[in-house]
């Protein structure tokens, strides 16, 4: 079956439209800084007190999307099967093996370094 591609209809955005969007423009500019350096302070805190085994899965995710790589992408530098990878990513309740955990993050070129925390 051939993927039928649709055509787009581009118009010009109306004068109203485009005051509004200029002023979205303008404050996601003002608020850009604050959220990176909120975000900055986050990271840096959660690499001092190291993260929780789901968090961390998390974390390899965002910085796999980041990287603009896909499963397979995966799949291909650390042998791990991508339907494991996925439930890996989407299941709440995934388990995995620190070595399945130390594979994906060689695969993304990060290092997984594990803390031990005392419980409180």
């Amino acid at each position: 079956m051939k993927k039928q591609i649709g055509k787009r209809i581009y118009r010009s955005a109306t004068s109203e439209e485009a005051a509004r969007h200029g002023l979205i423009r303008q404050q996601i500019e003002a608020e850009l800084p604050e959220i990176k350096e909120l975000g900055c302070a986050k990271l840096v805190d959660a690499i001092q007190r190291g993260v929780e085994l789901q968090q961390t899965v998390a974390l390899l995710k965002a910085e796999r999307i980041r990287q603009g790589l896909s499963l397979t992408d995966i799949n291909q530098r650390s042998g791990i099967e991508k339907s494991t990878l996925s439930r890996l990513e989407n299941e709440d309740d995934a388990n995995p093996t620190v070595a399945t955990l130390t594979r994906y993050a060689s695969a993304i070129g990060v290092k997984l370094t594990v803390v031990l925390a005392p419980a409180s």
